[in-house]
């Protein structure tokens, strides 16, 4: 059987608050990095950062499923 091995995948997440004082909100900023790359990629809303962390988890996971296509039947 042959497996797409990855060693080590890491994620970087900073968030920070701040609050403004015109609109009286707090507003969230958070940076996703993947440091084996390089990119960055910034968000101002929970539900836009979300998306690209589980885009980024289902591309790494695709890449360690088994190339075998009989491994990645759930027929018992």
């Amino acid at each position: 059987m042959k497996v797409n091995s990855v060693v080590n995948c890491t994620h970087i997440l900073r968030t920070q608050a701040e609050y403004d004082g015109i609109s009286q909100a707090v507003v969230l900023r958070c940076i996703l990095e993947m440091p084996a790359t390089g990119e960055r990629r910034g968000f101002t809303d929970i539900e836009s950062l979300l998306t690209a962390l589980r885009s980024e988890l289902m591309e790494v996971h695709n890449h360690t499923l088994p190339l075998d296509p009989e491994m990645n039947s759930h027929t018992p």
